[in-house]
């Protein structure tokens, strides 16, 4: 990490290179590091190029400089990448500055969405990148530890009588000081890669040794106990001699061995014949001189196994380098036992946020009605109301009801997805249809019935004009109680 006389020089190297270049492209290759892809006039080529902005918050590696390429992006921007993404569209870096005279460099960058500083402070353990608006507030952070998102940053207090540190490369001329910087930081970053490798493969192949060996005692002591198999042949043969001398319920019976000239005590079980005790006998047999072969053949395969593992930690142990260490890892046994005992994270790509629904005002929503069979009607409150509620609200199968060629509130009778509602419904959406139009006071009227699917908004129309096809006409005789009770059955928000 940069002591506090190696950042301010850095910083003042940096400036004339970056500041007033714009900034094209965000990668943020890990959870400790952002690039900046910056482009602009390059003097020495006379032409524009590209240049490379790091900001590392890594413990051992933090710091600004300048890196030779991009690094790989992941598949996906981690959240802080994007939050980046969504704020640079033709933004600029503007500044670069020591901030507090302590090791915080701040990066100004001004777009069309308005200002801010990405703030790096390189605290060993506490090191963080803050993005920090206009106002001073923390907007996002590359890492969780450090200031909350949505406070107010402020500058922590320096020690009083604070060292600046050493500058490792003070004998270095200013035209190579970068160059110095980046390539000491390059093989660093090399090392550290190389040690979580190595490390990753020891524990990988430890673990394998491990669940070897655990299998090798288990096969071992397995076998140990199939090796018994000769002498339940022997009982068993024994058994056949003294079958008639068994009675029910008998535990033992002993046997005579002529060619040993000993007496045997051969366990019964008492729930048995002894012809079950018999047949048993040799099953035993029988299903230990297969265990004792095959068990044999898994010995040799895992002793195999175990002293190919040994080799391998032994050869790992030799290598020094990191081509030879990564070719070492790409071998087909060594990607399995990484990938059996310890796998990569793999970062899940977060989900999409939803879009939030907009509230509708209002004057937008209809009227609500129960009917006398449970459906509802809704009656549009305004022209922009009328649009909303039969090309938005209104299902397929919903009725529509209109007078033509007089101007009125959309009515639409909900009709749950069945393509023949009731008839008193029917009757009652027509009363407030006529109701909420200008020709509520006629006593007779004929009201135009047609789903919804076959009413469209045509193009360009003024708010509250559709066009309907199909559909039938119903003739209405006005019957002032039907409506007095529909327009009692209102349903309040």
């Amino acid at each position: 990490m940069l002591s506090l006389a190696e950042l301010r020089r850095s910083i003042k190297l940096l400036a004339p290179l970056v500041v007033g270049r714009r900034v094209q492209r965000v990668v943020q290759p890990d959870d400790d590091t952002l690039v900046l892809e910056l482009y602009g006039f390059d003097e020495q080529a006379g032409e524009g190029g590209k240049s490379w902005l790091v900001l590392s918050a890594q413990r051992a590696l933090g710091r600004v400089g300048m890196l030779e390429s991009a690094p790989t992006a992941p598949p996906w921007p981690p959240d802080f990448a994007a939050f980046l993404k969504a704020r640079l569209n033709r933004a600029r870096l503007a500044g670069l500055r020591l901030v507090n005279e302590d090791r915080i460099c701040g990066v100004l960058i001004e777009g069309r969405e308005g200002a801010f500083e990405l703030l790096l402070c390189l605290m060993g353990p506490r090191s963080n990148l803050y993005a920090v608006d206009a106002e001073g507030k923390v907007r996002a952070a590359l890492k969780d530890a450090g200031v909350a998102v949505g406070e107010a940053w402020s500058n922590p207090p320096r020690p009083e009588n604070a060292s600046e540190g050493a500058d490792r490369w003070a004998d270095t001329p200013d035209e190579a000081y970068l160059q110095a910087v980046a390539a000491h930081y390059a093989a660093e970053a090399e090392k550290l890669a190389l040690e979580e490798l190595r490390q990753r493969l020891e524990m990988a192949l430890r673990k394998e040794l491990d669940f070897a060996s655990r299998r090798t005692d288990k096969i071992e002591k397995e076998l140990e106990e199939a090796k018994d198999a000769r002498e339940k042949k022997r009982h068993g043969e024994l058994l056949k001699q003294v079958m008639s001398n068994i009675s029910a319920g008998d535990t033992h019976v002993v046997a005579r061995d002529f060619e040993t000239g000993e007496e045997v005590k051969i366990a019964l079980d008492p729930q048995l014949t002894p012809a079950e005790n018999l047949e048993r006998y040799f099953k035993k047999y029988h299903k230990g001189l297969v265990g004792t072969n095959m068990l044999g053949q898994q010995l040799e395969i895992t002793k195999s196994h175990l002293s190919d593992i040994t080799a391998l930690q032994a050869e790992l142990a030799a290598i020094s380098d990191m081509p030879a260490l990564q070719a070492f890892a790409e071998r087909p046994l060594i990607k399995e036992l990484c990938d059996k005992h310890c796998p990569k994270a793999e970062k899940k790509r977060p989900p999409k946020k939803k879009p939030e629904k907009k509230e509708v005002p209002g004057r937008m929503l209809p009227r609500r009605y129960r009917t006398s069979d449970g459906l509802e009607i809704w009656v549009g409150k305004s022209d922009a109301g009328n649009d909303y509620l039969t090309t938005k609200l209104a299902a397929g199968n919903d009725w529509f009801f209109h007078i033509e060629g007089y101007p009125g509130s959309h009515t639409v009778l909900r009709t749950g997805g069945r393509k023949d509602p009731p008839q008193e419904s029917v009757l009652e959406a027509a009363e407030l249809c006529t109701h909420f139009s200008k020709l509520k006071d006629a006593s007779r009227v004929d009201v135009h019935v047609a789903p919804i699917k076959h009413v469209h908004k045509p193009k360009g129309a003024k708010p509250g004009l559709v066009h309907v096809s199909q559909g039938k006409t119903i003739g209405l005789r006005r019957d002032p109680k039907r409506l007095e009770r529909i327009l009692g059955a209102q349903i309040k928000e």
